[in-house]
């Protein structure tokens, strides 16, 4: 599972405050019919992604820079998660 840590790597910034944007993103995927997988990497990106984007538009007032491009990337992961189920796990050692 995706951790504040893991958000703020991806965001190169500090780790504080960022739990409401993985929980809005987490709460996004529910209501888009995507599982809440726990070994899916298409699935993280996506709520990172998505986290990236709520944060990067915190602002009541921010407007997002492009919400059709926003939209496109939001319903894209969603037609491809909503059925994708887990992936395959990797044996110790495994190259």
């Amino acid at each position: 599972m995706l951790t504040t840590a893991d958000l703020a790597a991806y965001l190169r910034t500090a780790n504080s405050g960022l739990q409401p944007y993985l929980d809005a993103a987490r709460s996004k995927a529910r209501a888009a019919g995507i599982p809440d997988y726990q070994n899916n990497a298409q699935y993280d990106l996506f709520i990172l992604a998505l986290s990236a984007m709520y944060y990067d538009n915190r602002g009541m007032g921010t407007p997002l820079a492009d919400p059709a491009k926003a939209q496109r990337m939001i319903d894209s992961f969603v037609l491809e998660l909503r059925h994708a189920g887990e992936d395959p796990v990797e044996e110790a050692g495994a190259e």
